[in-house]
């Protein structure tokens, strides 16, 4: 089995990291965390100190950070994958970043030896636990291929989409979609409450019907359970909302939904929910609408 590098151990990528290693794959781990590289080594997996060093151990390097600022300090910061040799190693970024931030960061690796995939991932915390992630690649194919055996450890439903950057460009429509259709969800909630339905009572029936959704069955869920710490927060959905932005202004695109769902979003981060799982735009509707919960 290919050595597996690992970088990025939030809640998402701690998970698959976990996977990777119930998988059978020889894995190596780098953290600025004290306390994540101790369980990981008791886990079974080595400790790089860089991610330079992690390179070196390494055949296939998976990272997944909050954005390309991140994935810029992992490439070109002190102790960064440049720094190494990385002939025929192959790199699968499983970030959530732009299309063209994944090209750039392609490039670099390239320039010092390396293979690049991107490879965002859909699912939640989840579907990173439980290993039915889906994946999102962009790249050239060969390579998609040689890191199929290592995705299928963290994902189901594993698409190649086209070139590079086109996994970045699938998952910035899922973002697009998934906050759309919270704020529907949301809205309804808000209605069948107006009117004396018990919210719970109208998920469930809804989700038998045409309205039925991956964000009712689980983000409207986590908001009428008030179960908003942890997951995939808010604040990342803004970041991610704004490489709609930018690409639907880069490709001069109409998007009014989107513009919306940013601005909405944005302005939860701003009430105070930034830290919170993504579903506390139901909270903000609340606030909006003076209802909201002690």
């Amino acid at each position: 089995m290919p050595r597996v590098g690992f970088c990025g151990l939030g809640a998402m990528g701690g998970a698959m990291a976990r996977n990777i290693l119930a998988a059978g794959f020889p894995l190596t781990i780098a953290t600025s965390s004290p306390e994540k590289a101790e369980r990981f080594r008791g886990e079974g997996a080595s400790v790089a100190d860089t991610p330079a060093a992690l390179a070196q151990r390494s055949d296939v390097i998976v990272t997944c950070v909050p954005d390309a600022g991140a994935l810029d300090a992992l490439i070109d910061g002190d102790g960064g994958f440049s720094r190494a040799d990385l002939a025929d190693k192959l790199f699968v970024d499983c970030s959530t970043i732009a299309p063209h931030d994944a090209c750039r960061a392609a490039e670099r690796i390239r320039s010092a030896g390396g293979r690049f995939v991107d490879a965002p991932v859909s699912g939640g915390t989840k579907g990173a636990a439980e290993r039915t992630l889906t994946i999102m690649c962009g790249g050239q194919a060969a390579d998609i291929e040689a890191a199929t055996p290592l995705l299928k450890a963290m994902g189901k439903a594993i698409t190649h989409f086209g070139p590079l950057g086109a996994g970045q460009a699938v998952k910035a429509a899922n973002q697009l979609m998934v906050a759309v259709n919270m704020m529907g969800a949301f809205e309804a909630i808000a209605l069948a409450r107006a009117n004396g339905v018990d919210p719970e009572a109208m998920r469930q029936a809804l989700l038998t019907g045409a309205a039925r959704s991956g964000v009712l069955e689980m983000h409207a869920k986590r908001y009428l359970d008030d179960a908003l710490a942890g997951g995939f927060r808010i604040e990342l959905l803004r970041k991610d909302l704004g490489i709609v932005a930018s690409e639907g202004g880069r490709n001069g695109l109409s998007q009014p939904a989107s513009a919306l769902a940013h601005q909405l979003i944005n302005a939860a981060c701003n009430a105070g929910f930034e830290g919170q799982d993504s579903a506390a735009l139901g909270r903000f509707y609340d606030l909006a609408n003076g209802k909201a919960r002690p």
